[in-house]
């Protein structure tokens, strides 16, 4: 049985519009705009604002453009880099948004959410002992969102580097935060793997009831009683999946097995 893996989500996109006016007066340029070392910074927001309007269009590209203009006014602010980081991590441009993130974190070390995006990053990238790390970092910091889905990133990331027992610990810290019925599945899956199928039924049972139209935890659940010939309850799990999930694979699979255990 396949591993359940982390869906890294797409970071929020923001925007763009920028246009500088220039004053003019009998024909000259007059202004000094740009002399100032706070109105560069008066500026470079300016720039930072229109280019998260222009990501909230969807104008990535234009996004970016104008973040560059914003760091090239004001190189010293983290959430520039920051944004710029999350526009390249999701044009799918790792190593850029990397830099941006380090770059951002270099700047100010207790700028919480550029550890948790490197976290993403590095998990994505199959670089898991990196990954654990900058999510540590996030947890360690005060303000954390959602910190049990952090602990699920972690305990996943352990996971992938065959260390099962690591990873059951840190499940644990996340359903300790808040009972959530994918982190449940989650553990249920590594379970299977250990062949420890009465603590994976358990879990699985505890995911449906938080969440009862949970497709995956039917299928799973409805494997495990197959596995101890328990055919009908295998088969109310099995017509649950193709309830909740006609047109997924996992209906598919669903009615092959159906027809293995009841013919006719």
């Amino acid at each position: 049985m396949s591993f359940l893996t982390a869906r890294v989500p797409i970071p929020k996109k923001w925007a763009v519009i920028c246009s500088l006016a220039f004053v003019f007066s009998t024909g000259c340029a007059t202004t000094d705009l740009l002399n100032k070392p706070d109105d560069k910074k008066a500026l470079a927001q300016e720039k930072f604002k229109e280019a998260r309007q222009a990501g909230s269009l969807n104008q990535t590209d234009k996004m970016v453009a104008l973040l560059k203009e914003a760091i090239e006014l004001d190189p010293a602010e983290p959430n520039f880099h920051f944004f710029l980081g999350q526009a390249y991590f999701s044009k799918g441009i790792l190593e850029r948004a990397e830099q941006e993130y380090l770059t951002s974190v270099k700047l100010n070390k207790d700028f919480k959410e550029p550890y948790r995006q490197l976290g993403l990053l590095y998990m994505q990238q199959g670089h898991w002992q990196k990954a654990i790390r900058y999510f540590r970092e996030d947890l360690a910091r005060p303000g954390t969102l959602q910190p049990q889905q952090v602990y699920n990133w972690v305990a996943l990331c352990f996971y992938n580097l065959g260390k099962k027992d690591e990873a059951e610990i840190e499940w644990k810290k996340a359903l300790e935060i808040k009972d959530n019925a994918g982190i449940r599945l989650n553990l249920a899956l590594a379970y299977i793997n250990q062949e420890r199928f009465d603590q994976a039924m358990k879990s699985l049972q505890k995911a449906l009831s938080i969440r009862p139209r949970f497709s995956q935890a039917h299928f799973e659940l409805a494997q495990l009683y197959l596995r101890e010939e328990k055919k009908e309850q295998a088969l109310k799990h099995f017509q649950k999946v193709m309830l909740y999930s006609p047109r997924g694979e996992l209906a598919k699979k669903s009615k092959e097995y159906m027809r293995l255990v009841s013919p006719n």
